[in-house]
């Protein structure tokens, strides 16, 4: 097991330390390039304000006024940036990653529009991204995470699919070893969309389509390289391994609700919401730290719990569960609500129609 020193304060944006060291050279080198360096400069200002305020309440107001400035000026470059050569990708991936961070920070922002508009702009040279740095394809799966989720709770397509085999072996600094699962999530993206075009009908196809979905979900397992044991830590390893079963969990979860609306067959969803949690909480205590990438599933796995007890249980502990931003703890207990509140009051809600309750919320989901 390989050993870390002392805590850094990417490490809640990482799914261990072990990948601190070489973030932070990432986001330098690509500033100190001889592209476009100043949008970079504004997204990396725009970000360290509104990190800033997070962290340091008295400084929450000006740092969002001049992370605002900054990041109007950085998206502004996303949406000129074409992509010519190689650098190009990279600028655009550090730039949206750098820009849904701060999306993410503040109640404004426009997470899923700023991945959807990054990915859309190299979707066309992907595959040039397979032959690149590992590291630089982790900013692409930090995207596609961000994206695929929003799409499952608007129930709208999402823009690429990874190949289960575009990374075998490779341990991701967000995702982990779960890159091989996110083809599925954009199947289960695809179904969802479907079904909503439809109207809540299910087709034969569609129902077949999610029967195979389901089956390729059952027997999934994530693939991590021959050496992940040595060369992470404890900790990360334990918590590698909860985040893959979160995402499956989750994945499944929101099959079985494609299939069955809330308030029918609740006990197998409750059954797959349970695993979520336990899951995350088992990282936490062996840990003592959260999962990343889990926010959204764990409000997912948080919609089946009934009860007033066990719902303010739920929303005492998302400080601890959901780390990421003040923000996005805010957004997490607004979203619970609306849902919570929805299915109180006899509302028959159906997965495909879901964001149209968190959208009804001032949230960071919303559409522009």
């Amino acid at each position: 097991m390989k050993d870390l020193g002392a805590p850094s304060p990417l490490d809640k944006f990482l799914i261990g330390p072990s990948f601190t060291e070489s973030h932070h050279r990432l986001f330098v080198q690509n500033l100190l390039q001889p592209a476009p360096t100043s949008i970079l400069k504004d997204a990396t200002v725009a970000c360290a304000a509104v990190l800033l305020g997070d962290q340091y309440v008295q400084y929450t107001k000006p740092s969002v006024e001049v992370g605002h400035r900054r990041a109007a000026l950085a998206v502004s470059g996303l949406r000129s940036l074409q992509i010519f050569k190689e650098q190009d990708l990279i600028t655009a991936l550090v730039l949206g990653v750098s820009m849904v961070t701060f999306a993410m920070h503040v109640d404004d922002g426009q997470p899923f529009l700023i991945s959807h508009y990054t990915l859309a702009l190299v979707k066309p040279v992907y595959h040039t991204l397979l032959t690149m740095d590992p590291g630089i394809m982790d900013m692409l799966m930090c995207l596609v995470n961000t994206e695929t989720f929003e799409c499952l709770i608007r129930s709208e397509m999402s823009t690429l699919r990874i190949g289960e085999r575009d990374r075998c072996d490779v341990v991701d600094r967000y995702i982990g070893i779960s890159s091989s699962l996110y083809g599925h999530l954009y199947d289960l993206c695809e179904a969802s969309h479907l079904i909503k075009l439809a109207g809540g009908r299910m087709e034969i196809e569609v129902v077949e389509r999610l029967a195979a979905i389901q089956d390729s979900l059952e027997r999934w397992k994530p693939s991590p390289p021959p050496d992940f044991v040595e060369k992470f830590t404890q900790s990360e390893v334990v918590g590698m391994l909860a985040q893959a079963k979160v995402l499956r969990f989750t994945a499944l979860l929101i099959a079985h609700r494609l299939r069955h609306p809330y308030g029918q067959r609740d006990m197998e969803a409750l059954q797959l919401s349970s695993a979520i949690t336990a899951e995350i909480d088992m990282a936490l205590q062996s840990t003592g730290r959260s999962i990343p990438c889990t926010t959204l599933p764990y409000t997912i796995a948080c919609f089946e719990i009934t009860g007033t007890e066990a719902r303010a249980a739920i929303v005492a502990k998302l400080p601890e569960v959901v780390t990421f931003s003040r923000q996005a703890q805010l957004q997490v207990g607004r979203s619970l609500s609306s849902v919570w509140n929805a299915r109180d009051g006899g509302n028959h809600i159906y997965w495909f129609d879901l964001g149209n309750y968190i959208r009804k919320t001032s949230s960071t989901w919303k559409d522009v």
